[in-house]
């Protein structure tokens, strides 16, 4: 599948340069720039439509090929004209190739006129790179950090500092966390955009898994649960190159000034929680945030916050951040049901055998396919247990492939009268019978793995006993127990007894 609907995000809402936004998804710059060209074409709005699912837009974007003419070139592009104008702010090479399709209707296409600059132009060299107000916040963890005694425990807990500062006006924010684990990593990060007020365009994280699932300078892949938390916020997943700290300077200047500033202050004090420790890393945050820098005349990174980054930046959403847990591509069963931390959830029957993304929200789970949402469900207990809405449930038990009680009893009876009863043991315990579908189907697997001999015989033994669940039978198999002989319990008839203190039938009769 294109990742056309990220390529629009990134171009449409974040304005991230095509060489950016190729490197963030994988993708050619020529592909990022032909989606935004057919995107043009097909006269989408955006944002898109929320039921747009993801096969719909790649099938409005590529329609069938016909062949077009292309005119010839009208002039070309005045290299020292662009030069002088793609050093001003805010200026950009999209910018530039519209003004010259302005003058010149039939001249270069877009990703020509880009070619014709990039052998035209000359070769790049090192220099200071200026970050455009509101644009990204660089994300680190310090190398050293703080610590707390557990006063129940006596134990000295360390404490990892995360830092983030934004690209132009290095306004700083760190907080201590038990780990650097994906859950304190991202919760991390929400807490920050609180303090910000506003979020950034791009994160541009260092390449720890915790936000990395897959660290490549031309294919990073972000762990889902941090990938879900930039999408919430709008924002560009940017990671920095591995072994290239030019990348990611304005943290590594934030990381700098926190060690020699933060924690140089805090050096002497002694906490008993990580509460204790995050509350005096605000204190003195905010003391570094309004402490004058000299190279700036003067100015504070907070003055310069509101004055370059807030007015750029983003709107935070109406609600934070609350994902905890992202699986995607999760496999929908012949019974139409999803599992999902060791419980099993209901989708539309006719998305069985399908592919899910799941995600946990506090006690929420959302569950979406083809990026278009389709179900939501209350967090159930990891037992193993069923969560079915009946109005995924197909009309009268009628099931994809053939899938039903019947079909299921009939297979059970091609090996025995006793395995077709424990298949309807099976079943009839679920409150609903499509949820029987797996354990039936495991127990038939049974047969090859054991013979169906041994397996209607276990069956028989467990319908006695009325026991017919799959870990039984299962056991019964792995335990032998089905080679041995069982006789069915029956009832000791007894003479009847005559004694002077046992009183008998007639002495009630009498009464």
């Amino acid at each position: 599948m294109r990742k056309i609907r990220q390529v629009l995000e990134y171009r449409l809402s974040k304005n991230i340069s095509a060489d950016q936004t190729a490197v963030a998804l994988s993708l050619s710059k020529g592909s990022v720039i032909n989606y935004l060209e057919r995107f043009e074409r097909a006269k989408l709005t955006w944002p898109l439509p929320e039921t747009l699912s993801d096969t719909e837009l790649e099938s409005a974007l590529f329609p069938p090929a016909v062949t077009e003419s292309i005119p010839p070139a009208e002039g070309l592009p005045d290299i020292n004209y662009i030069e002088k104008e793609i050093a001003k702010p805010h200026m950009t090479l999209q910018r530039l190739w519209e003004e010259y399709t302005e003058l010149h209707p039939q001249g270069l296409k877009r990703s020509a006129f880009y070619d014709y600059l990039a052998r035209s132009r000359p070769a790049k060299v090192t220099m200071k790179m200026i970050h455009k107000g509101g644009d990204k916040v660089f994300v680190d963890y310090s190398g050293d950090g703080l610590e707390y005694i557990d006063l129940k425990t006596g134990e000295c807990i360390d404490v990892d500092l995360f830092v983030c500062a934004w690209g132009a006006s290095s306004f700083t924010y760190v907080e201590g966390t038990e780990s650097q684990k994906t859950k304190d990593f991202t919760l991390a990060h929400v807490h920050a955009l609180n303090y910000f007020g506003v979020a950034p365009h791009a994160f541009v994280p260092d390449n720890t898994k915790s936000g990395v699932k897959k660290a490549d300078r031309y294919d990073p892949v972000a762990n889902p649960v941090y990938g879900k938390m930039v999408e919430h916020y709008h924002v560009a997943f940017l990671p920095a190159r591995v072994c290239a700290p030019q990348d990611k300077a304005a943290v590594e200047s934030a990381v700098f000034q926190a060690q020699r500033f933060i924690l140089a202050r805090l050096r002497n004090r002694q906490f008993f929680s990580l509460d204790e420790v995050n509350a005096a890393l605000r204190e003195e945050q905010d003391a570094l945030n309004d402490r004058p820098m000299k190279e700036y005349g003067g100015q504070t990174r907070r003055e310069r916050f509101e004055e370059l980054d807030k007015p750029y930046a983003q709107q935070l959403p109406a609600e934070p951040f609350r994902i905890s847990c992202v699986k995607i591509g999760v496999l929908a069963g012949h019974n139409y049901h999803i599992r999902f931390n060791d419980h099993f959830y209901s989708v539309p029957y006719h998305l069985a055998t399908k592919r899910m993304d799941v995600y946990q929200a506090g006690s929420i789970i959302e569950i979406y396919h083809d990026n278009v949402h389709v179900c939501r469900h209350q967090l159930g207990a990891p037992n193993f247990g069923y969560t079915t809405v009946k109005e995924h449930m197909p009309p009268s038990h009628a099931f994809v492939k053939g899938w039903s009680k019947e079909w299921f009893i009939a297979k059970a009876s091609e090996i025995g009268p006793a395995t077709a009863e424990a298949a309807v043991q099976i079943m009839n315990a679920r409150e609903h019978v499509q949820q029987g579908f797996n354990a039936v189907m495991g127990m038939l697997r049974l047969a090859r793995v054991y013979s169906p001999q041994r397996l209607e015989k276990a069956c028989q033994r467990a319908t006695y006993f009325k026991a017919s669940s799959l870990k039984a039978i299962k056991t019964i198999l792995e335990q032998h127990l089905d080679k041995q002989t069982f006789l069915p319990l029956t009832v000791k008839q007894y003479e009847p007894v005559d004694h002077d203190n046992i009183r008998g039938a007639q002495y009630y009769a009498n009464q």
